[in-house]
Parts: C-alpha cells; sequence; structure tokens
C-alpha cells in the first residue's frame, strides 16, 4: 500500500477521506493527517509518504509554503491540491512549486479515483525506473564502468536477451563480446542473464500483483512450467512458494 499524508485544516473533510473506499480500492493508505503544513513538517521529518493531498487554505502554515519546504527538502512524491473555485491563482503556483494535480471542493470521489490512478501509475514507473541498475547490483556487476552501463541500457529495452542479438548490437562478434562480458561481470553471459532475470522476476512477484504466466512472459520465457523451474533451481521455491511467503 501506499501512503498518504493528508493536510487538510477542516475536520470535517478529514473525517470524509477516512471514509472513502477508494483509497484501498487503488492501493493506498492514509498514514496520518496534519491539520496545517507546520504539523505536516513535523511529520515529514519522522515519516516517508508516498503522497500528500495538501489543502490551500490553512491557518498556522498554508499549504503553498508547505510545498516550499518539501521542494526545499528535495522531496518529489506526488503531491495533490485541494482548493476551491476561488483560489485558482493559489494553484498556479502550488503546480510551480512541484504539485501534479489539484481537486476542486467538494471532492468528488471519482475525481479523487482519476487522480489515485494517475499517481500510481507514476509511482510504478519511479520504482521501476532503475531496477534493472539496482538487479546488476544484486548480481555482483561494476555498474560504473560504461560497458556495464551501455548493457544495462539494453537489458532495460529487450525482453528477449541473447548472446547474438546483444553482440550485433555492440557490433562485436559473439565470442568476443562473451570474453569481454566475461571479464567485466567475472561471470559467462548466459549464467548472468539467468541470475538477472531470476532476480527481476524475484522483484515483480514481491512488488506487482502480476499473475505468474505474466511474470514469465515479461522474463521473456514462452512457458511458465520453465520458468517455474529455473525459479525453484535459483532459489529452492516455486514462484507461487515465493510470493506466499512474502
Amino acid at each position: 500500500m501506499y501512503k498518504v499524508l493528508i493536510v487538510e485544516d477542516d475536520r470535517t473533510n478529514r473525517l470524509f477521506y477516512s471514509k472513502l473506499k477508494v483509497w484501498e480500492e487503488e492501493g493506498f493508505e492514509i498514514a496520518d493527517m496534519a491539520a496545517n503544513g507546520k504539523e505536516a513538517l513535523m511529520l515529514v521529518e519522522e515519516n516517508e509518504y508516498d503522497m500528500y493531498l495538501v489543502d490551500v487554505m490553512m491557518p498556522v502554515m498554508n499549504g503553498l509554503d508547505f510545498l516550499s519546504s518539501l521542494k526545499e527538502k528535495n522531496i518529489t512524491k506526488p503531491k495533490i491540491i485541494a482548493s476551491n473555485y476561488n483560489e485558482f491563482d493559489y494553484v498556479r503556483q502550488g503546480m510551480k512549486l512541484g504539485a501534479q494535480d489539484y481537486l476542486l471542493k467538494p471532492i468528488a470521489e471519482d475525481e479523487l479515483k482519476d487522480c489515485l490512478i494517475n499517481v500510481r501509475q507514476e509511482l510504478k514507473e519511479k520504482e521501476e525506473s532503475g531496477i534493472t541498475e539496482r538487479i546488476f547490483t544484486v548480481c555482483g556487476a561494476d555498474i560504473s564502468s560504461g560497458f556495464t552501463q551501455k548493457v544495462i541500457a539494453y537489458f532495460d529495452t529487450h525482453v528477449d536477451i541473447n548472446l547474438k542479438d546483444i553482440s550485433d548490437e555492440f557490433m562485436l562478434s559473439k565470442d568476443y563480446f562473451g570474453r569481454l562480458f566475461k571479464r567485466q561481470m567475472n561471470e559467462s553471459f548466459y549464467r548472468f542473464v539467468l541470475k538477472y532475470k531470476m532476480e527481476y522476476g524475484k522483484y515483480l512477484l514481491s512488488h506487482t500483483d502480476d499473475r505468474i504466466y505474466e511474470v514469465s512472459e515479461q522474463l521473456g520465457y514462452k512457458t511458465t512450467d520453465y520458468f517455474t523451474k529455473l525459479f525453484k533451481e535459483y532459489t529452492g521455491t516455486t514462484p507461487a512458494e515465493y510470493r506466499k511467503k512474502l
């Protein structure tokens, strides 16, 4: 579940937010609520949040000052502004301070749902960006080298990863590329690709709701049975067993 901080001074509105089912339906949960920007900043000092829903007009510290503080702290998680019809100038300022979207009060649940869908997609894309590099690190690769960065870029954009195609991409013979790869990664190309796919499979099983056959397809395997066999040899458990243990 993605954690949400709601910054809203009106108690009735806070109660309204807390009763909405759309949060859980879209994979979010209200982690905390604050009555103004100052209270919210105190919570931010102690906790991490995946999304902020911020009222514009509040006492003590308004929504714009709160957004400005988040910007100074380099907090880039999605922020949604809640405003009244007569506050569009504030909304424009909020967008300049990093807000991704806004909702007009009184907030309609279907409009909030649309916002959450967009936020969830953005969060998912941010999670997935750089996942290849992180898996390479787990696999023991030196990601600082130029060669490794080019290989990462290739893995990022290809599902069917094989020695012939990647050698052609690098304009090298298969034998030469294979030797170069082993020298850089301290492992043969075939062994490394297997390890990479199994680690990526573990990531998909733990971070997505994709079915096992969908995970298998994303890894480039034609049959789920073959993926399951390789995964069990690598981890000691089947994909289904691995997911149950999470």
